[in-house]
């Protein structure tokens, strides 16, 4: 079918173009039905009650409780209702109570990134089971009263993949969740002493509860105007050269670390279980290509680490400067995943502090690596869109002596804002004609 654009409503988005001049149809109203209905975002929080444990102290042992924290939410329901791909941030505030024997102690999770399983897809008015996954940090960390080795005190910082199972009750706007974790990995060692150490354990279930508010933005797209819309926009970028474009994007990138350093087991052996990594901003710059369909770009990631135990104190800085190009390898409905190679100029630091050693150590190198992905891409008309990467550099490291400190992180941004420059002017220039 070839709509003649004269014929567009007056209230549409683009109510002029060239009169009679006749469009493709780039876009079904088939293919905007199904692949609009195959993702829809959602954002909101929830309460995480994360379990208590037992931890070695130089009396013996102890028991310390667990702590009820509220955290933020973000994600996406994708596969019409099957998968909720998700994130949550926890908030700087806990409740819960200190041990008595310790004049401090800090008991902690992360950033969380998850997927829940839903063999039956969620819709309004119904209660769903689901089962799922997830990975974050646990933290742990504790100074005994009246102790004798210095500020501060280490933690134990790792990676967990609980298991989760629970349901969720959809209404019209709403998702409320309710779960558990169950993590099987409990047991650890702890450095209560910069000499000694002792049995952690962690209790193995997690409770939550969560409200998620959940939108479609792109449903109206299915709609007879919004079918015309989009292949109005097909036409205009075409007819204008625009079907390629310079882009901008931003968004919070998790560095999980992969491997341990061998200069924290040789020269401080009670930093050894602490983590180096975090939450880090991610932005990028770029041009896409549309007619082989891939990005060219550069990234920018900056991440730091503060370590400070038994009167050491080391800082650490990671600042990444990336080359990327990839491509995209196939549309199924709007998800469009990539895969390509990266090269950056690394500089790495580390300063040290406390004991024998103050020193500052730094690097400056090239480096090699590779970015994968997807975007969500129902059309190639938009003038934004959400974009998921994970980055892996190899190998990367900041060598002392004969020693080194790793920095071989897997980047991971599960939501990435990125958007076209110049494409909505031009869309609001054929709409001003009117």
């Amino acid at each position: 079918m070839k709509p003649f654009l004269g014929l567009l409503l007056g209230s549409s988005l683009l109510g002029h173009v060239v009169r009679g001049q006749a469009i493709d149809t780039v876009y079904s109203a088939a293919y905007l039905k199904k692949s609009t209905s195959f993702a829809w975002l959602h954002y909101g929080g929830d309460l995480l009650h994360m379990p208590g444990g037992q931890a070695p102290y130089s009396g013996g042992i102890t028991n310390f409780s667990g702590r009820v924290v509220p955290r933020l939410t973000i994600g996406g329901i994708h596969f019409w209702g099957h998968a909720d791909m998700y994130v949550t941030f926890p908030l700087p505030v806990s409740i819960g109570k200190r041990p008595a024997v310790f004049e401090e102690s800090s008991y902690k999770e992360g950033v969380e990134t998850g997927l829940r399983i839903y063999p039956i897809a969620l819709a309004p008015n119904r209660l769903t089971p689901y089962v799922g996954i997830c990975f974050k940090r646990q933290a742990y960390g504790q100074q005994e009263t009246g102790s004798p080795n210095g500020k501060g005190y280490p933690e134990l910082d790792r990676f967990i993949a609980p298991l989760q199972a629970g349901v969720t009750y959809t209404t019209n706007r709403f998702h409320l969740t309710a779960g558990l974790y169950y993590q099987a990995n409990r047991h650890a060692t702890y450095f209560y002493t910069p000499t000694q150490t002792g049995p952690l354990t962690f209790n193995p279930v997690t409770v939550n509860v969560g409200l998620v508010r959940y939108i479609d933005t792109d449903r109206s797209m299915a709609k007879a105007e919004g079918v015309q819309q989009e292949n109005i926009k097909a036409y205009i970028l075409r007819k204008n050269k625009k079907e390629s474009s310079w882009y901008v994007g931003v968004g919070p990138s998790v560095a999980l670390q992969l491997s341990k350093s061998s200069y924290f087991k040789e020269k401080h052996p009670y930093l050894h279980d602490d983590m180096t990594g975090g939450l880090m901003p991610d932005l990028t710059a770029g041009y896409y290509a549309a007619k082989p369909d891939l990005n060219i770009g550069v990234s920018y990631r900056t991440m730091g680490t503060h370590l400070i135990a038994y009167g050491t104190d080391i800082r650490l800085r990671r600042h990444s400067f990336m080359l990327e190009g990839y491509k995209f390898l196939f549309n199924y409905l709007g998800f469009v995943p990539y895969i390509g190679p990266t090269l950056a100029l690394e500089s790495l630091s580390a300063t040290v502090a406390g004991g024998a050693e103050n020193a500052r150590y730094t690097q400056v190198k090239p480096a090699i690596g590779i970015i994968a992905g997807w975007d969500i891409r129902v059309t190639k008309t938009g003038s934004s869109l959400l974009r998921t990467n994970l980055r892996y550099t190899p190998g990367l490291r900041l060598n002392i002596g004969n020693e080194s400190i790793k920095f071989d992180h897997l980047e991971f941004n599960f939501i990435q804002y990125v958007r076209f420059i110049g494409r909505n002017q031009l869309y609001k220039r054929y709409s001003n004609k009117r």
